[in-house]
């Protein structure tokens, strides 16, 4: 038996790349497996709401909204060859154009075809071939886990380099492809750029690197450098975000240089062992890089596609500032994901434990220690140290400015936990004494046991994820066995050093049990369903070629992908003055005024608040006036608009007719209002807008502007008691009381009561006539609605659907007073009850959120001719 294990490990340790290919399919397919969990829809055990979310062969749809975008381009450029919805003659020659977004007008595509799109195409293609029922959809779903099998290969090599450790290599590796601020945004269905912002710049410092360290052998050095270089170039496809890499690596080969350059000239006077480069080795890496990096992406993409993103970073310090510049509400301060993080949800949401940032901090401050060259002793060597230490700072500060940019941080936290790790393990292997048998050993199988402790009802799920791809699945079992005989075989022959191999074996253990351990199970469901998808169909299929979605920004990509209909804004374009107009056609409670600022943006977009246009030049630029002259003549007819045009703000009879033409065109654009029940819980972001007071300081915080919000309550019920209908609210549930409101209709007349329930006693112990402000229900096609309390500061509005001949459900919200007239209480909650000019025409399941059902819902809205007298 035992000559059997030694020749089992000779075998190993004669084909040592045979084990290197084992660990790199570990990596990888963990990490692939760890993304495919998703696709169980484990969100939900029930199988109806399963199909909700999947399309006719059962497959999930993709989750979040900008891959919808990215989806719509992929399906454009398989479909004609080009990322537009059609081709348009500008400035001498046919350029894509698309039409849905921020439509009218829409705007060219400048930019070169994604990556994501090659790489959705290919996937396609293999896929589709065995098996016709594919859809691009369906391969986009897949491309961000297969994408991520490639996450953990520079990491894995970065730190072997660095530490000659096979085992902190895993460790980083393993940490990056299962922590949780990279894992939900590069999961099966989130088809988006964020696997992309992580790639390219973790083979570029690898490739880096591996060029600095085998500067004596010249053509490997130069092999990596162009591979650095290329993959640099490539990088503009990916990510917009691209010039961050380009800027960290730069800045590390110039400042490495001058590094190289003092020490080789004073290297006699520093009593340090440093490793120091041959500046003329270095140059050639240095110059191939930087300069060969600028002409290709110059020559590729633009010269000024270049400048902008080296100068880029000034930019993006001011991503969020309220600009000054334009006086137009800036968006990005309401995007979640682009809050400001505090320095404990960066510490915290980095890897997903603070101990584990802590580690890659002091792996990365400690990696210019080398202890590679095992005969010549400890060394110092600074470049893998500088590049981490630029790049953990680069990221840190983006961080700073958007809690989405707290992902770009893993990759060098990773490979500093990974480098300390390794560090570690070249300690306890030279060190042979009392520290290591009474403080090391014990402290790492103290450390292994809590590890254990914690994830062991786990480690089944972290073992097999998913089964919903086979050969993966069984794949990352087969090597799991493969390399876990191997290590077992590996301590057992090891006669001298079987100790040291169990602790460097059970830390490795201790770190990446619980990262995993948090990784499963993941699941995540999709925004898109079949609900929305049979309102988005009618859409498609049975409006004007020129009809124009209202909605708010969040689901337009959606929206554009499904009907190829053109789309007020999105998320690619929410940070725009038409933030305010539609949060101000919802907010308001005059119809004339939602209805003038709908037509006016679905046919003429931006021409007549535009800079440089008609208004903006009479007011001198001035955002507050050029508003308020719109404002007051946007509910009125034209001929009425004109005299106040004119007679009022004395403007001439030429400039007020072209500015009638973008307010009151005699060939509207047909619109099509959506809204939808999470909409009801984001009132507070787009009423702000809609209520935005230009005459406040620009630098003004939002939370002391005006917004309104609304509070779903649980529901009610209401049943006819001698020819009165009677509706109970309930307000608020405690254990030995209860609040409720008390609505009676009786000879069409309303009356509203608040009363106190004590439940112990089952007694009512008050009743006092209604304190909200208004009282609004709605029942059959009849709406009933009453002030109650002048001074009320909320509203009460219900809506009952009947569940028989006697009996209601009450579906009932708490409205702040300024949205309870609003166009969007009318629409959404009461059906446009009330409303002259927008008529719901559609109305579908909404079942990505609670609320009304159906709750996605479709008006027309009629502009009538009043407004052309």
């Amino acid at each position: 038996m035992k000559e059997v294990l030694e020749k089992i490990h000779k075998f190993f340790k004669k084909y040592e790349h045979l084990k290197l290919i084992l660990i790199l399919l570990l990596i990888g397919l963990m990490s692939f497996q760890l993304r495919a969990q998703p696709a169980d829809m484990g969100f939900t055990d029930n199988e109806a709401l399963k199909k909700m979310f999947a399309d006719e062969n059962g497959r999930m749809y993709l989750v979040a909204l900008d891959p919808y975008y990215y989806l719509r381009l992929t399906e454009n450029y398989y479909n004609h060859g080009h990322l537009g919805e059609t081709l348009k003659y500008i400035d001498g020659k046919w350029v894509p154009y698309d039409t849905c977004q921020y439509a009218p007008p829409g705007h060219p595509i400048t930019r070169p075809v994604p990556a994501i799109t090659y790489a959705t195409i290919a996937v396609y293609e293999i896929w589709h071939s065995l098996d016709p029922t594919v859809t691009l959809m369906n391969a986009a779903f897949w491309v961000p886990p297969l994408l991520s099998i490639l996450l953990g290969i520079p990491i894995f090599f970065i730190v072997r380099r660095v530490t000659r450790s096979n085992i902190g290599g895993i460790v980083g590796a393993l940490l990056i492809v299962s922590t949780p601020a990279l894992l939900y945004k590069t999961s099966a269905g989130f088809a988006d750029t964020p696997i992309f912002e992580i790639l390219p710049i973790l083979f570029i410092v690898w490739f880096i690197m591996e060029a600095l360290h085998n500067q004596r052998n010249f053509k490997l050095s130069l092999i990596y450098t162009i591979l650095a270089t290329l993959t640099m170039a490539l990088a503009p496809r990916m990510w917009t975000g691209w010039w961050y890499g380009y800027n960290v690596v730069a800045v590390f080969l110039i400042l490495y240089t001058i590094y190289t350059l003092l020490v080789s000239r004073y290297k006699d006077k520093i009593p340090l062992p440093l490793v120091v480069d041959d500046v003329k080795r270095l140059l050639p890496i240095v110059g191939i890089f930087i300069l060969g990096g600028a002409l290709l992406i110059s020559l590729l993409y633009g010269v000024n596609v270049f400048i902008n993103g080296v100068l880029s970073p000034f930019e993006f310090i001011k991503i969020k500032e309220t600009t000054k510049a334009t006086g137009w509400p800036n968006v990005f301060t309401t995007v979640s994901e682009l809050q400001t993080p505090t320095l404990k949800e960066i510490i915290d949401g980095a890897l997903g434990d603070p101990l584990l940032f802590v580690l890659g901090v002091l792996g990365i401050l400690t990696s210019f220690i080398s202890m590679r060259y095992e005969k010549e002793g400890i060394k110092i060597d600074l470049k893998y140290a500088l590049l981490l230490t630029l790049w953990l700072i680069a990221t840190f500060y983006a961080a700073t400015k958007g809690i989405r940019f707290i992902g770009l941080m893993v990759p060098p936290l990773c490979i500093g936990v990974g480098i300390l790790i390794g560090q570690l393990v070249n300690v306890i292997k030279r060190r042979d004494d009392e520290l290591t048998k009474w403080i090391i050993y014990p402290t790492v199988g103290i450390l292994f046991l809590i590890a254990l402790y914690k994830t062991l009802p786990k480690i089944p799920k972290i073992i097999l994820p998913t089964t919903y791809v086979p050969i993966a699945a069984y794949g990352l079992l087969l090597v799991l066995v493969i390399l876990s005989i191997y290590k077992i075989i590996d301590i057992v022959v090891s006669y001298n050093n079987r100790m040291k191999k169990v602790a460097t074996l059970l830390l490795a253990l201790s770190l990446v049990l619980p990262p995993l351990a948090s990784a499963v199970p993941f699941y995540t469901a999709p925004t898109f369903n079949n609900g929305w998808k049979e309102g988005l169909d009618w859409i498609k299929e049975e409006t004007p070629n020129n009809t124009v979605i209202t909605c708010w920004w969040d689901n337009g990509h959606i929206y554009t992908w499904a009907t190829r209909k053109m789309v007020t804004f999105d998320g690619g374009s929410q940070n725009s003055p038409r933030a305010y107009w539609v949060g101000r056609a919802f907010a308001t409670s005059n119809e004339n005024l939602s209805v003038g600022i709908i037509r006016m943006l679905a046919t003429s977009g931006d021409k007549a608040f535009e800079r440089g246009g008609i208004l903006m030049n009479y007011t001198n630029n001035s955002v507050s006036m050029t508003v308020k002259i719109l404002n007051e003549i946007l509910p009125l007819s034209r001929s009425e608009a004109y005299k106040i045009l004119t007679e009022k703000y004395h403007l001439s009879d030429e400039d007020a007719e072209i500015l009638l033409n973008y307010t009151h065109p005699e060939q509207p654009n047909p619109d099509y209002l959506i809204t939808y029940n999470r909409m009801t819980d984001i009132a507070s972001v787009w009423s702000m807008f809609g209520f935005w007071n230009f005459d406040l300081p620009p630098e003004t915080p939002n939370y002391k502007r005006e917004k309104g919000f609304y509070m779903r309550l649980p529901g009610g019920d209401g049943s006819f008691i001698n020819n009165s209908l009677i509706v109970k609210v309930p307000i608020q549930n405690r254990e030995n009381y209860m609040i409720l409101n008390l609505i009676v209709i009786k000879n069409n007349t309303l009356y509203s009561y608040d009363i106190a329930y004590d439940v112990n006693r089952n007694a009512i112990v008050g009743e006092n006539i209604t304190g909200f402000h208004k009282v609004v229900v709605k029942y059959g096609d009849k709406l009933y609605e009453k002030v109650f309390n002048e001074k009320g500061t909320y509203s009460l509005i219900v809506r009952l659907e009947p569940l028989d001949n006697q009996t209601y459900l009450a579906y009932a919200w708490i409205s702040t007073r300024n949205l309870e007239d609003s166009i969007y209480t009318k629409l959404h909650f009461l059906d446009g009850a009330g409303l002259k000019h927008i008529r719901l025409v559609k109305a579908t399941w909404d079942p990505t959120h609670p609320g009304i059902q159906p709750g996605f819902k479709i008006y027309r809205v009629d502009y009538g001719e009043e407004y052309l007298n």
